[in-house]
């Protein structure tokens, strides 16, 4: 755990011009929430900006593989005697660190908001653990599909992945939402979300998050354990 971990914060620490542009975002969009605090303004902050979230966890995620690839990088950790799940797991986690700090700053400027407008945001927590978790899920999802795809690829895979109960909605079809975290989370918050104490539905999704997390770390592992890194991608 002490090798993922590393990996993980030596990723994270490689992103901070993504860490400091949406930090420098997020706040100065507060800002302008400020001017006119009401609670339709600040839940469509909250709708918004999860969006943003699962949009970075992914984007971080698919062109890792590639990045480490071709500066050397991932050779370098390999022949340190980790393994390459543990390396997979390094590169989630450094996802997790950087979408836990957004969710964080997402979850905190709502807060702020609710309390600047005299808005309750009792059930603004949860959601927030269950967007991380989503975050987290929508990575590992993105890592699996970068580890045979190009990014290119990886990116169409997953967004497909991840949106399949909307396109059976949109059909007219019985979508599972259950299963699909991601899509529930964002089906929740722009339908039935307003501040209150989350329900039952909101728990189902974040255990499945973290079962869907831990499903596509293991599968990306086993298809990572398979490839050649000492050719660097074109």
């Amino acid at each position: 755990m002490r090798a993922i971990f590393l990996i993980g914060v030596n990723f994270a620490r490689t992103q901070w011009i993504a860490l400091a542009v949406m930090s420098a975002y997020v706040l100065g969009i507060g800002g302008v929430y400020r001017l006119h605090t009401q609670s339709d303004e600040v839940l469509f902050f909250l709708r918004w900006h999860a969006g943003y979230a699962i949009f970075l966890a992914t984007m971080l995620a698919i062109p890792a593989f590639q990045m480490e690839r071709k500066t050397r990088r991932i050779l370098a950790v390999l022949s340190k005697g980790i393994h390459r799940w543990q390396y997979v797991g390094g590169l989630l986690c450094g996802c997790a660190m950087i979408s836990a700090f957004f969710c964080l700053l997402i979850g905190g400027t709502a807060a702020w908001l609710g309390q600047e407008g005299g808005i309750a945001t009792d059930g603004l927590g949860p959601v927030m653990l269950a967007l991380f978790f989503c975050c987290v899920a929508s990575a590992a999802t993105g890592l699996f599909f970068a580890a045979f795809l190009h990014p290119l690829l990886a990116m169409a895979a997953t967004s497909i992945a991840l949106a399949l109960p909307l396109a059976v909605d949109q059909a007219g079809g019985h979508a599972p939402w259950a299963l699909f975290p991601v899509a529930g989370l964002f089906r929740m918050l722009w339908t039935t979300f307003r501040f209150r104490p989350a329900a039952d539905g909101l728990l189902v999704l974040t255990v499945v998050a973290i079962g869907e997390a831990l499903l596509f770390w293991i599968a990306a592992a086993l298809v990572f354990a398979r490839r050649d890194v000492t050719i660097s991608p074109e």
